[in-house]
């Protein structure tokens, strides 16, 4: 499972996110996404894959997709959210691969 860190362009921390759900907020508006749950944790079923994405510490959010097509559908599907993100708190937002499955599971 492709996991992946979202943190600012400039290391700081987060600003905070807009109050309301974070599907209103990290939803990427070009992918037909089913939101499964919507609390402290964002769980997105798009396809077949599920998506999940939560704040965690030092500032870095945190999206893991099971279920990929391929690592340039996780990777692209990760850039989206981050858009989303920076878009949400007025900060720019990067992104790096964490970790990843073996190619065999895609």
């Amino acid at each position: 499972m492709p996991e992946y860190a979202i943190s600012t362009q400039s290391g700081a921390d987060w600003p905070a996110v807009p109050p309301g759900k974070l599907s209103s907020h990290l939803t990427p508006p070009h992918l037909n996404c089913e939101v499964v749950e919507d609390g402290s944790v964002l769980v997105l079923r798009i396809g077949v894959a599920t998506v999940s994405v939560s704040w965690e510490l030092a500032g870095t959010w945190y999206v893991g997709i099971e279920g990929s097509e391929t690592p340039e559908w996780a990777d692209s599907v990760t850039s989206e959210i981050a858009q989303q993100l920076a878009k949400a708190t007025c900060a720019e937002a990067v992104y790096y691969r964490v970790t990843d499955s073996d190619a065999s599971s895609f």
